[in-house]
């Protein structure tokens, strides 16, 4: 399907400049462009001690059966355990003890260390509470079965076997298993580069703050697994805008600011001018003024300058684009956790709030209005709820789910 098409809404949507937004494209019909636009990247290869946290992109089969041979399991004296039956401590038997790395005779036993093949012939590792060595000889109080404290050959995995499916994102311990296996590179799907153009405040800050912007957006792209390959900050005009858009490659570019009904507001006009508008003006609160469109192919999302409607656009729209590039979840990233309301949220029907809440006293409560508040709202906030479309809100006393806000540094893990 086409951009001209309905499904994305106008294919150049008009300037809503000192006019407003004569229609609101739904939050579905916005997740939807996304999800159709946001193919996965390509794979490249790296490191496999480097792969924690990439997601991977060809399986990984054992090359060889692991363990290759029986090894022990812990240490002790590796013997025939048919060779112990009837062995206590009023009858402890002999045996002989030899090199571990020689085959094992008859009523001979080894010493062998946790790990280490086991010497052919035997089947089983006696542990040192039970057995005693004198000189050339061992001692052993009491009896084990067939296969104690043995690994079994190819226990773990066989040769062939699949031990890790694509599209999974790796962890440490898998990471370590692809190196056990003798494997140094992996395959893994490409980290999205992403460029962020900002357009600056619309009035100079009264002392020396920050954009919050692009430092937020540049954390967020990070959690998310992209790389900011390219920020052009302080891109107010529409020319500069476009000379932006069009310059440094880039995956998918994010533009914050600019985006509203105000006569400065030109980076929906920027994004038709250096390529499509598909989208401008959403059914979401805060964050209303979002659009998106493509330059040469490339997703672009144009988010609001506020830096709370900036923040809810990019974790229910923006990471989703991030998040889909390079293979991950495309749903926010933050831990669900089912509270009661201790006060009602109000909402409008036939808008997406995303409200902030907090907890209180084992219940969970608004933090202002979604449309109210600013960024302070945010930082008081252990996390946000999502009203659908279709509802007023929800009442006091109503169970809902609390997309929670973590404060670790795996939010921000750059693997």
């Amino acid at each position: 399907m086409s951009d001209d098409e309905t499904e994305d809404g106008p294919a150049r949507p008009g300037d809503v400049r000192l006019a407003g937004f004569a229609d609101r494209v739904s939050f579905a019909r916005a997740v939807a462009w996304i999800d159709r636009h946001a193919q996965i990247l390509p794979a490249e290869q790296i490191d496999a001690a480097l792969a924690a946290g990439r997601i991977l992109a060809t399986p990984i089969e054992a090359p060889r059966g692991r363990p290759q041979h029986d090894r022990a399991a812990e240490n002790g004296y590796a013997l025939r355990a048919g060779e112990t039956i009837g062995a206590s401590d009023y009858n402890p038997l002999p045996f002989a003890l030899r090199n571990a790395e020689d085959p094992l005779p008859a009523g001979a036993a080894a010493l062998v260390a946790s790990g280490a093949p086991l010497p052919a012939g035997a089947d089983a590792v006696i542990p040192f509470e039970i057995a005693q060595p004198s000189g050339a000889m061992l001692e052993v109080f009491g009896a084990v079965a067939a296969g104690t404290g043995v690994e079994s050959k190819a226990r773990d995995a066989a040769a062939g076997t699949l031990v890790i499916e694509p599209g999974r994102r790796l962890r440490v311990q898998d990471a370590a298993v692809i190196l056990s296996f003798g494997l140094g590179q992996v395959r893994v799907v490409r980290r999205p580069r992403i460029k962020l153009i900002i357009a600056g405040p619309k009035s100079a800050p009264a002392g020396p703050a920050r954009d919050a912007d692009g430092v937020m957006l540049s954390a967020l792209v990070r959690r998310d697994g992209g790389i900011v390959s390219d920020i052009a900050a302080d891109a107010a005009g529409r020319a500069a805008m476009v000379e932006a858009l069009t310059g440094t490659p880039a995956d998918a570019i994010l533009v914050a600011g600019r985006t509203g009904t105000g006569p400065d507001d030109e980076a929906p006009l920027a994004l038709a001018e250096a390529g499509r508008l598909s989208i401008h003006g959403l059914a979401l609160r805060p964050g209303g003024s979002t659009g998106m469109g493509l330059v040469g192919g490339v997703p672009v999302m144009l988010l609001p300058g506020d830096p709370l409607a900036c923040l809810c656009a990019y974790e229910m729209l923006g990471g989703r684009l991030i998040r889909r590039l390079g293979g991950l979840d495309p749903d926010p990233p933050h831990p669900l956790r089912q509270a009661e309301l201790g006060r009602k949220i109000v909402s409008a029907v036939g808008v997406v709030d995303i409200c902030q809440v907090r907890f209180a006293g084992g219940l969970v409560e608004p933090v202002g209005s979604a449309e109210r508040g600013g960024l302070a709202s945010a930082v008081r906030a252990d996390g946000f709820v999502v009203i659908p479309a279709a509802l007023e809100g929800y009442a006091s006393g109503t169970r809902v789910d609390v997309h929670v806000y973590q404060a670790t540094g795996a939010d921000f893990a750059c693997a």
